[in-house]
């Protein structure tokens, strides 16, 4: 396992080598900035912009097709995925656990998406690990006990980010047995199985699967204590919630929304006795606004 300040280098050298020069000088990324941007938006016939914790950074150069071709090329050959199936999601996640969000026209098929015959918008979400900005919620559960808890907050404020030490801290600090459902590879990061975060000792990883098959094999596998899983939204991923719940296990998660009347209508059904027993809403940026007993 690397180091720290190995880990960073790593997580950000493969980030840089999928950026062509042109984007790096014109947003002035270079190793020691790449740490400060949160994402890059990049949308065809507009400047390049880079969005920090509390500022822009908007380039003087146009986006062309080009580009965005010359770009999502580099990206695939770091994926650690099939490039459709993923695709077919609108993302592509790359070593190091950065998420390639992707827009412009699509394919259809049955009904569904299968792929992108045009890739013009690219927001391309830089993966970073933050130790210690969940300890007011290891706070709480220290003080009332482990609790099935749901993590809220809209996209791009740290849901993740704030999951990922989450896990990290219950391995370690509470000496727990850890699932962690690492759907889109983003929280544990791994390369070829082996994260490349620190997601604590006692965690156990399945990588690039999807929540309702996973969480069957954590259960009859792994004898996990707590189930750990991100962006949790719709009937499949609701399933696999209980499916734990009711084998034992206690499961800790994120899902998208303002607050808790904001999420999955499906999600919201399990709110309370039963379900989630504490909700967390974030701010902006990580920040916990509230913890709410549901």
């Amino acid at each position: 396992m690397k180091n720290n300040s190995e880990r960073a280098v790593f997580l950000n050298d493969v980030l840089m080598k999928i950026l062509p020069d042109s984007i790096k000088d014109d947003l002035l990324i270079d190793k020691n900035s790449i740490g400060d941007i949160c994402e890059i938006r990049l949308r065809i016939n507009q400047r390049c912009i880079a969005v920090c914790c509390n500022r822009e950074i908007v380039g003087s150069n146009i986006v062309t097709k080009e580009l965005i071709t010359r770009i999502m090329s580099m990206a695939m050959s770091y994926s650690a995925y099939a490039f459709e199936s993923n695709l077919s999601q609108g993302y592509l996640t790359i070593k190091g656990g950065h998420r390639i969000g992707v827009g412009g026209q699509v394919i259809w098929e049955d009904g569904k998406v299968k792929n992108f015959s045009n890739i013009t918008f690219l927001c391309i979400r830089i993966a970073r690990q933050i130790k210690g900005c969940a300890d007011n919620i290891m706070n709480t559960f220290l003080e009332q006990g482990l609790k099935h808890t749901i993590i809220i907050s809209p996209p791009g404020c740290g849901k993740t980010t704030i999951l990922r030490d989450v896990v990290r801290q219950l391995s370690d600090r509470m000496r727990v047995n850890v699932s962690l459902i690492d759907e889109r590879s983003e929280i544990a990061a791994c390369v070829n199985g082996i994260p490349q975060n620190d997601i604590g000792m006692r965690t156990d990883v399945i990588d690039g699967c999807g929540k309702g098959t996973a969480v069957y094999m954590a259960v009859r596998s792994l004898s996990p204590q707590i189930i750990a899983m991100d962006e949790i939204g719709g009937s499949v991923d609701v399933d696999a919630v209980k499916y734990s719940i009711k084998s034992g296990c206690i499961v800790v998660g994120t899902a998208h929304g303002s607050g808790i009347d904001d999420t999955d209508r499906k999600l919201r059904d399990i709110f309370g006795k039963g379900g989630f027993e504490m909700a967390v809403i974030l701010k902006k940026y990580g920040k916990v606004e509230k913890c709410l007993e549901l």
